[in-house]
């Protein structure tokens, strides 16, 4: 016969450990929020990569809070930008961001490397993160997260991460409460 325990409960959504803190995020804060990508920032983002390109691209948006996207194409290029604002988006970055590290933090091209001036201010630039083998930035404002892909042929990676945080700081300016 085997007895099966928690370490805590769930009640009205809300889980708490024995000692009646909070865990998983779910912190004030860390609650999920209606941000979301609509169909106008959508727009919006597409006309930036189109200003960075000189190609005209189209888009396709799935604009439902609390996980929305936008995803533009065009003559050899894929722009994805995810926005995840559901409970505890910031601690799911947090732990990919640490999950990249132990995984890959010997091959420099699969290691985070910081960007300045994209997520939460504070020490090190610890909010965006850009992997370069998958040409992907990672950033994080808040409740809201962002995950940005970059490919575009001919395009070098140093003016990859560069056109991602453009579109990633456009992206945080659109879903601002």
């Amino acid at each position: 016969m085997f007895l099966l325990t928690g370490c805590g409960s769930v009640a009205g959504g809300t889980a708490s450990n024995s000692e009646g803190g909070r865990y998983l995020g779910v912190y004030p804060g860390q609650e999920a929020t209606n941000a979301a990508i609509d169909r106008a920032g959508c727009r919006a983002l597409r006309r930036a990569v189109e200003a960075q390109s000189g190609a005209g691209a189209r888009s396709e948006s799935e604009p439902s809070p609390p996980a929305s996207h936008c995803l533009i194409s065009g003559q050899r290029l894929h722009v994805s930008v995810y926005l995840d604002a559901s409970t505890a988006a910031r601690q799911r970055y947090f732990n990919r961001m640490t999950e990249q590290v132990q995984f890959y933090g010997t091959d420099p091209a699969k290691r985070p490397h910081a960007v300045a001036g994209v997520g939460d201010p504070g020490a090190y630039e610890q909010s965006a993160s850009w992997i370069p083998a998958f040409s992907t930035l990672y950033a994080v404002r808040g409740n809201r997260w962002l995950t940005v892909s970059y490919a575009a042929a001919g395009v070098p990676k140093a003016a990859r991460e560069q056109r991602a945080a453009v579109l990633a700081r456009l992206a945080f300016k659109l879903t601002a409460s």
